[in-house]
């Protein structure tokens, strides 16, 4: 599958904020009586975060590798724009006779 680069930054950009705040979701958890916290959930619950986690990380390894793809793809028409562009200027300078 292949997505745009505005895809691929939004992506990233989201499946990085899902993974932030569940991170910082948990930790601050933790510290407020993490035990108690850990007691008191339910297993669908932890499977649901855990779920989450699972799939944020997927996003970034996803997108991370589309955005890299799409800029790599830039940097070689680049490349041969210039290539090209240097071949017309060769072509266009004037043979000096000897």
């Amino acid at each position: 599958m292949q997505v745009s680069k505005r895809m691929a930054i939004h992506g990233l950009n989201i499946s990085m904020a899902v993974f932030t705040a569940l991170s910082a979701y948990g930790i601050l958890l933790y510290y407020e009586g993490g035990a108690d916290a850990a007691k008191a959930t339910n297993l669908l619950t932890t499977l649901s975060y855990l779920a989450g986690i699972v799939a944020c990380i997927a996003g970034i390894g996803f997108f991370g590798i589309q955005l890299d793809r799409r800029k790599s793809e830039e940097r070689r028409e680049e490349e041969a724009r210039r290539a090209a562009e240097a071949a017309r200027k060769v072509r266009r300078k004037p043979v000096k006779e000897a």
